[in-house]
Order: structure tokens, then sequence, then C-alpha cells
């Protein structure tokens, strides 16, 4: 897209007289503009001198178009990066997965080292990726479309592509850090093996248990038969081994033995230590095709990838299969809180537009049922005109149920799930105030008819629900806003525990309005005459003269 709209590569990656960093500005100057990366350890007293998104798309350089985001919750912007939603999917495969412990059989592979490293995609697919370059070029790479996993780096959320490592090392004792063997002796071990199966036989041990065509370390048998192998190895070439000791080493897990491991540091957004992690900045797709285009549910439901993907923790458990993990825990959140963000933007929010329609359905048969109980009180006809509102009201519901089945009419007629979610704020105000006035009618601030006083003492239920349900809305919607410290989970349950106070509220509004549309005589103004005294009995006429 930036590329069809004529950017150049230095019009983000600046340098010289055209930088705006005074780091890399200046005359003649060849320092070049560059990105804080998480693997890009060159040159780091440069990082965040290229221009952001940011640096156009907030000031309409160079004919950019100004991203406004009103519809987006500002801790959005704050936490997730730009490319993470505007680069929803990439056309070409990375390498997730990088081993060199064992022999790698793919063909067209261009040199013999190059037999030592064994690449698996982000599905964990074995990929032949020398010998696809040497059939295709660096150049025309297969479109294999995928969504890049995502990891917070830094603060915010990046889409990355993390890549995991299995390797034969040796740790010196008393030392940080391991060395790795000469990848041209590894590959001599295994063609000498390949050979005569007698020389270094525990490499007969290790076989392809997830029948991809490739063998793997993974099993403890294996673990041992690599470390014994590759010690034997290094015995033979007389290597020094004096306070040092081979071992197989998984992402952050360095093995002594099969069953037998300790784990090095690594920072969060890595899958290892000794694996490269690079965000993803290129082929950033239009605002149309971006997440969120389709309202909340592109990131909070049960089945989006955002929070729910299946991410690889390590490559292989003992069965050769890969150990995944949702990718809620690399973007910091926990499955539990990730799923109540799902759970409220799946279901909880369309039953409070649901609601919102039954309320519109109450209304009218409320307004019907008084406009009627106003002009026919006492004509026999008003009995048979009750049914209008009421049918007006079932020809609402039918109608909205019916489009809620076809997404694009409702948006074609009425309004999308989309626009719903980005004026949040607009629609809990409104179920505030309807609730606020439904509660006022409840405790009495209309002055009810003698009849209905006969009929109730105290505060209704309804009213107990209401106040209670507004009551958790407040303080629910307080903490949304101040994000109190110390109140990290209360702070994150507060949206949830909001949108559910509002149903509560549209609910007991509905019943309140349903209950007054059926008894219309319990509904009169303050000066009580929308309802005239023929609304009361006989018998509480004369009640009322003698009182």
């Amino acid at each position: 897209m930036h590329v069809r709209a004529g950017l150049k590569c230095v019009d983000c990656h600046p340098a010289g007289q055209s930088a705006d960093d005074p780091r890399i500005a200046g005359k003649e100057l060849h320092e070049i503009g560059k990105d804080d990366d998480p693997g890009g350890q060159v040159r780091n007293d440069l990082n965040d001198t290229m221009r952001d998104c940011a640096h156009c798309h907030t000031t309409g350089r160079l004919g950019a178009p100004v991203a406004k985001h009103r519809w987006l919750p500002p801790l959005h912007l704050q936490t997730i990066a730009c490319e993470t939603c505007h680069i929803p999917e990439r056309l070409v495969k990375p390498i997730a997965f990088q081993a060199s412990d064992v022999f790698n059989p793919g063909t067209k592979i261009p040199s013999k080292g190059k037999h030592l490293w064994i690449f698996y995609g982000p599905e964990m697919a074995y990929r032949n990726h020398y010998g696809y370059l040497v059939m295709m070029g660096f150049d025309d790479k297969p479109t294999e479309p995928f969504k890049p996993f995502l990891a917070r780096y830094k603060g915010k959320i990046y889409p990355v592509n993390r890549v995991h490592t299995a390797w034969p090392g040796i740790e010196i004792e008393g030392k940080p850090g391991l060395m790795q063997p000469k990848m041209s002796d590894i590959y001599r071990m295994w063609t000498d093996h390949q050979k005569d199966t007698l020389q270094y036989p525990d490499l007969a041990k290790i076989t392809d248990d997830n029948n991809d065509g490739v063998i793997e370390v993974n099993r403890p048998d294996e673990i041992e038969a690599l470390i014994a192998s590759v010690t034997a190895l290094l015995t033979e070439l007389k290597y020094p081994m004096d306070g040092k000791r081979v071992v197989w080493v998984m992402n952050d897990r360095v093995y002594s033995s099969g069953t037998q491991y300790r784990t090095i540091p690594k920072h969060d957004w890595e899958a290892s230590p000794y694996g490269n992690v690079h965000k993803y900045s290129h082929d950033v797709y239009p605002a149309r095709s971006a997440l969120g285009v389709n309202g909340c549910t592109d990131c909070h439901h049960p089945k989006s990838d955002f929070f729910f993907a299946s991410t690889l923790k390590y490559p292989f458990d003992a069965q050769g299969k890969p150990v995944t993990e949702p990718q809620c825990c690399l973007v910091g959140i926990s499955h539990f809180w990730a799923m109540a963000g799902a759970w409220r933007e799946a279901y909880l929010k369309p039953v409070l537009y649901g609601l919102l329609v039954a309320l519109v359905c109450a209304l009218v048969v409320l307004a019907g049922e008084l406009h009627l109980a106003w002009v026919f009180w006492e004509h026999p006809i008003r009995h048979r005109l009750r049914l209008i509102p009421w049918a007006a009201a079932l020809a609402l519901a039918v109608a909205a149920i019916t489009l809620t089945r076809q997404p694009d009419l409702l948006g074609y007629m009425l309004t999308t799930r989309f626009t719903l979610d980005a004026n949040h704020a607009i629609i809990a105000g409104f179920v505030v105030v309807t609730g606020l006035v439904a509660l006022l009618c409840e405790v009495g601030i209309h002055r009810p008819s003698l009849a209905s006083r006969r009929r109730t003492s105290g505060v209704s239920r309804a009213a107990i629900w209401l106040l209670v349900a507004l009551g958790l809305a407040t303080v629910s919607g307080l903490l949304m806003l101040l994000k109190v410290p110390g109140l990290n989970t209360l702070n994150r349950a507060s949206y949830t525990v909001f949108d559910l106070a509002l149903a509560l509220v549209l609910l007991g509004t509905v019943y309140v309005a349903l209950r007054r549309a059926i008894h219309p005589e319990r509904t009169t103004t303050h000066n009580g005459k929308l309802i005239q005294e023929s609304v009361l009995s006989s018998k509480d006429r004369n009640v009322e003269k003698t009182e």
C-alpha cells in the first residue's frame, strides 16, 4: 500500500539532512534511521530514529490520512502497536523453529554445512528452506498467508516472529553462557553414522516420532543418545573437555541428561535466548482490512486468534508433538481475563443490544397504553385497541430478530456491530438515564394514586433491582476511568462488570415499563391528572371521601 502510494525506503528510514532525529540529522552524515527491534542488536544507540506510523498518520505528512480512532478506547492505542491491527496477516511464511542437532535430508541444499539446519514453519511443519531458495531464488517466494504471532515488547503488543531453537551445546562449569561444537564436526558425525551405523551407534535411537519425514530429538533416550554421541565425537577429536560437558539445548532448557535440565533466563517476548525475535513492520494493510473493522469481536471472541491462537512453547514433547500455549500468555494476559473479555464481547454485549430492542418495544407498548388510557379510558373500544401497541411491539421484535440473522441487511437498514461498539459510551449513558427514570418512577417521585398506595407498601423490588444495578454500573465505570493504582484485578474486572450492570439496568427498566403498560392506572403525573379520578373504583372513591 505504501509502495503504491510512492513512498521510498528513506521516507521511513531517513538519513542526513532529511532526518528529523538529532542523532542522525546533519549534512553528509551516513546514519540511517532504525527501529527498536528485539532482534536487531546493531547500533542500538540509534533505536527509534526512524519514522513510525504516528509520524505521518497524526500529522498528515506526505499526504497521509490522519488516523483519529475516535471509536477505539485510548487504552488500546497505549498498549497495542499500530502494526498489530494493520498487519493481520503476512504472505510469506517465516521460520519458527531452527534445529541444528540432526541431519537435514532435504534435497537441493547447496552446501554440506547447511544440512545441519532443520527448519519448521509457524504450524510446525518441516520446511526445506535452503532447497526452496535454490529452486525459486530469494525473490520468488511462494505466497502462503499466515497470521503473525503477537508478543508484548517494552509495554506494547506487536506482531512478531519468535524463533525456537534446539542444538547440542558445551557447558563450562562455573561460567555463564554456552558454546556450540563446530557445525562441520556435527555434520561429519551424522554422515559417518549414515555410512556405517557402528560409528556413533547411539544415533540410531533418534527416530521420526511424528512421521513428518525428519528425525527429531525429543524423547529422554534420544536426548541422552545425542549427548553421548557428541561427547564421543569431541573425545575422538581430542577436544579439551576438562570442566566441560555436552548438553542438549531446547529453547531455555539446558538438558544434562534425558530427564534433568536447568532453565536459563530469557525475555518474555523470546522463545529462546539463542533465537531471534523480530517485529513485523512492512506489508501494512489499509484500515478497511485491519483488525477491529467488524467491531470488538475481531479480537475479543473465544474463537479469535488474537488471544486464543495456539502458539508454540516448545517444539516437541516426548511424542514428537508441539507444546503450545494460548497467545494471551505472550501478551501478558491470563487466560481467565482474556476469556472474560471474550465472553463479554461475544455474548454479554449482544444480550445488552437485544435488551435495548426490548426496551424500545416496551416503550412502544407503554406509550400506546397511556395514550389509550388518556383518550378511551371509559370507552368500550379501549380493550380492543389495546392489541395495537402490543402488535406493533411484536412486529418490531420479529423484525429485529430477522435482521440480526442478516448482518449486511442490518447494517444497510439500521446499524452495524462496529457502530454499536464504537458508540458504547453513548449507549451506556442512554441506559443509565433510562434506568434513573425508571427508578424515580418506582420510588414515587410521581405521586401514586390511592389504589396504587393500597396495593404497595415500601420500596418495590424493581426499585431495589435498579438501585443495585445503577450502583454497580457507577462503581465499575469509575474504576474503568480512573484505573486506581493497586487495584489491577478490580480495574480489569470492571469492564465486564460494567456491561453486566448495564444489562441488569435494562432488564429492570423493561420490567418497569411493561408492568406499567399492563396496569396503566398505576401511572400518574405529579399532579394526578394523566388518569382522572375515574380510574379509581367506586369503592376506592368512597374510601377517599371518608378519609
